[in-house]
């Protein structure tokens, strides 16, 4: 079967023969097809990619914080759910899109006789980066990138028995929890190496892990934060 190579395929394919391709920018891309755009205007156009078929990038992550109080024995937990997936069509390919984050606490902020403070957290959706590059016929190299730090908008809503209509509402500045964690994946996030099954039959699972690692968080307390995950490369036949 003929196959035509798109012209970012092209252009990417050129830049992946270099030791620092996972550090090529957008920008620097985006100059090469300007310069390229005449030599390649009359070239075929592969609007379908020149993989036999596409491959589905899917990620997800579960990050666990556990916050302990350096003046009391209350800790409260927060399991942190990321996803994100792309679809590529390339040997080469840069795929753009937005993750979702979610999160799930059990705890109490404070907790006393007469009322208690509960957390609530925010997080949504974050842009990332992906780039695929098709080593050879049966591996792949998958480079993720998260675009900006990810933001946690942290929330204390507080009610009291004794006074039910009462309520005691704070927001604090923004944390960085899981954006931290996830630069501390290992296999590394922007190094991620698969196999992938040349006849577009099986996926494939890599898993990756975020080993224990404590954060002081003075005057208030201490954070433990890990987490665990799959990296899976789905054939769409």
């Amino acid at each position: 079967m003929k196959r035509s190579h798109s012209l970012l395929a092209m252009i990417l394919l050129a830049f992946s023969a270099m030791p620092a391709f996972a550090q090529v920018s957008e920008d620097d891309i985006l100059k090469e097809i300007t310069k390229r755009g005449d030599e390649t205007s009359q070239a075929p156009q592969a609007t379908k990619g020149d993989l036999e078929a596409p491959f589905k990038i899917e990620v997800d992550g579960s990050i666990n914080l556990n916050y302990v109080f350096a003046e009391s024995p209350d800790t409260f937990l927060v399991n942190y759910k990321v996803h994100l997936d792309g679809m590529v069509r390339n040997k080469v390919d840069i795929v753009k899109g937005k993750g979702q984050i979610t999160a799930d606490i059990k705890g109490f902020l404070a907790k006393w006789p007469t009322g208690e403070c509960q957390l609530k957290i925010n997080v949504g959706e974050f842009p990332f980066e992906m780039i695929y590059n098709q080593v050879d016929e049966s591996k792949v190299r998958v480079d993720i990138k998260m675009e900006d730090t990810i933001l946690e908008n942290w929330e204390s809503n507080c009610k009291f028995v004794d006074a039910p209509g009462s309520k005691f509402n704070t927001k604090g500045n923004p944390e960085r929890w899981v954006s931290g964690a996830l630069k501390r994946t290992a296999p590394s996030f922007r190094d991620l190496q698969l196999p992938v099954d040349r006849l577009h039959r099986d996926t494939t699972t890599l898993n990756f892990t975020i080993d224990r690692y404590l954060v002081p968080d003075p005057p208030l307390g201490s954070v433990e934060i890990e987490g665990k995950g799959t990296v899976k490369i789905i054939p769409e036949t």
